[in-house]
């Protein structure tokens, strides 16, 4: 009963007065903390990042801003990375299913001096993380699925909100066409070293891993969500699983996410 409650609370009054009513500590990043505005996230330097009044959307903005999904310094190894990222003069970022810009954000404010490539299939996501890229020179967005493959994919609804969009070879009544860009081809964007590539593509994965070309090698950090709860019987993370056992790699699990860091950091 109580977390029916709480679930109520959270649709009908504004994030501002729940985060206002939450009594736990928030963890403070190196450039500062996020917090709730009117109409959105006020950022450190005047900087604000925008979100739509839908529960999946104050959700990416809570696990990314305030749980810190994406953080590394829980890890013993967050030395190695971060040591990586100091001595590279051009680290370069994959967000792969950057949705409307949050984690693109995150990357870029807690690793000011690497290029973002935010890649998001679906329009309307991919309009609200322009605008909120725009504060940020380092984000390139890019309205794209990354695939296995160069060709085109078609984006489904699935009916579990924006955060949810999948991608599928062939089309239904209600998608429609997106590009699908290869690793290689990100990376070809915006020349540099690879650092970190984040996935959370919606079971796509599967098809992703289908291929492992050396560049996926060359990232020190790799972040992925997994989706055999979502698609069960799919096998979604088996193409993924064969590759990083293959290497050496340290898997990390933390929330909804796997951190495969390199041993040859």
């Amino acid at each position: 009963m109580h977390g029916l409650i709480r679930s109520m609370v959270k649709e009908i009054v504004p994030p501002v007065l729940t985060h206002l009513l939450k009594s736990r500590t928030r963890v403070v990043d190196e450039w500062g903390r996020a917090r709730y505005g009117l109409s959105g996230l006020r950022l450190p330097g005047g900087r604000h990042f925008s979100y739509r009044p839908t529960p999946e959307d104050r959700m990416v903005c809570e696990q990314i801003f305030f749980n810190r999904d994406y953080a590394i310094d829980r890890w013993q190894r967050h030395e190695d990375i971060l040591k990586f990222y100091r001595e590279c003069d051009d680290p370069v970022i994959i967000d792969a299913g950057a949705n409307i810009g949050a984690s693109a954000v995150w990357f870029a404010l807690s690793y000011p001096k690497a290029t973002v490539v935010a890649v998001e299939p679906e329009r309307g996501n991919y309009e609200l993380l322009k605008k909120n890229a725009a504060a940020f020179p380092s984000i390139l967005p890019v309205n794209a699925a990354i695939s296995a493959n160069s060709d085109s994919l078609y984006l489904t609804d699935p009916g579990t909100g924006a955060w949810g969009f999948r991608t599928a070879s062939q089309p239904d009544s209600q998608s429609y066409r997106v590009d699908a860009l290869t690793v290689e081809q990100l990376l070809a964007k915006k020349k540099g070293t690879p650092f970190i590539l984040k996935i959370d593509i919606e079971g796509a994965e599967s098809d992703l891993f289908s291929r492992t070309p050396e560049e996926f090698d060359r990232f020190p950090l790799l972040i992925i969500e997994l989706h055999d709860w979502m698609l069960p019987g799919k096998r979604t993370s088996r193409n993924f699983l064969n590759w990083h056992v293959q290497r050496d790699r340290d898997f990390v699990h933390h929330g909804e996410n796997i951190f495969s860091i390199s041993n040859k950091v």
